[in-house]
């Protein structure tokens, strides 16, 4: 995923889709893109899980596109940050960090805590960090290097997904195994071997749903 914004007055953005599992997705997302305000051209290639946006950023924003892709039940893959700033003293400070913060092509939101001296930043694509540290520096501050990345919701749901195919496909093995040693000859240990083969399925794999 890939996110550059040219100058203010025309911006493009290239963003991350999830949940995409058909063209018929690519092609419902690319209409709803269209039809949002401020939203010039949009392009969403399937095979890429990619949609190419241009857009008036002083009709619309990159939270704005977030969410009308949330809005039609899809996601974007964001990356969050946490970072290290110094050099403020006041709760102006915070704003002006949070604005130059902002004004980075590809950052969605910014959050600066002053008693912790911390900016936590949302952001797409491959969004530089010396654009980030740029920006807060021209402001007068200072960001330090990345102390923490933080998992987006579409990244953990997407773990997510992983975690309940791989149980899936595990419990189908076994379950086959079982049902290959059930209708199989009785012999010694059997039924020890049916339960330690469908104890994993019960309690494991079907966990979740009890």
């Amino acid at each position: 995923m890939a996110d550059r914004i040219g100058s203010r007055k025309s911006g493009k953005a290239s963003v991350h889709i999830t949940g995409m599992t058909c063209t018929t997705c690519a092609a419902t997302i690319e209409k709803g893109l269209s039809e949002t305000p401020g939203i010039e051209q949009a392009n969403v290639n399937f095979a890429s899980e990619k949609a190419s946006v241009e857009y008036d950023p002083t009709k619309v924003d990159l939270t704005k596109i977030k969410n009308a892709i949330s809005q039609m039940g899809y996601g974007v893959a964001t990356k969050k940050s946490i970072f290290p700033v110094g050099s403020m003293t006041c709760a102006s400070c915070v704003a002006r960090v949070e604005d130059a913060l902002s004004s980075v092509p590809g950052v969605i939101s910014a959050s600066v805590n002053l008693a912790s001296e911390k900016a936590t930043v949302e952001y797409v694509g491959e969004t530089e960090l010396a654009d980030l540290r740029r920006a807060v520096r021209d402001a007068g501050y200072e960001l330090g290097p990345e102390i923490q990345a933080l998992e987006d919701v579409a990244t953990a749901a997407r773990r997510e997904t992983r975690a309940v195919r791989n149980r899936l496909i595990i419990a189908i093995a076994l379950g086959v195994s079982i049902m290959l040693v059930g209708f199989g000859p009785s012999f010694v240990g059997k039924p020890y071997l049916l339960w330690t083969l469908a104890t994993p399925v019960q309690f494991w794999a079907g966990w979740s749903f009890y």
